[in-house]
């Protein structure tokens, strides 16, 4: 006996499925982080190294000298993305002005307009 399975049919089993489910709702609240203000984003150790591609060991160093704003319940540190953005604001270089090439204001040489 054959069994033709509609494609749409097999569609809907799969996404109906619980882990599918659970994917779905995953995903939608990693979009919706994203949708928020800065303030209210908050991110783990984990999440803090990934984005600012630095150890643990970093991290924990940013820590100790005050570079990094971070608050703690028991054992688990968190993040707001705000503190996160204040940090690179803060240590931000400036790139030299050679690299930028813009005209000084000033005198204009004679022979040029």
């Amino acid at each position: 006996m054959t069994v033709k399975v509609n494609n749409a049919m097999m569609r809907n089993n799969i996404f109906d499925s619980p882990a599918a489910q659970e994917f779905m709702r995953e995903l939608k609240s990693e979009v919706l982080k994203f949708q928020r203000p800065a303030d209210q984003v908050i991110i783990d150790e984990v999440e803090l190294c990934s984005i600012l591609h630095i150890s643990k060991r970093h991290a924990a160093d940013l820590r100790k000298e005050g570079k990094i704003r971070y608050s703690k319940d028991g054992g688990k540190l968190f993040y707001k993305l705000s503190w996160v953005l204040e940090y690179i604001d803060k240590y931000m270089v400036e790139p030299p002005t050679s690299f930028l090439n813009i005209p000084k204001l000033g005198k204009v040489p004679i022979g040029r307009s």
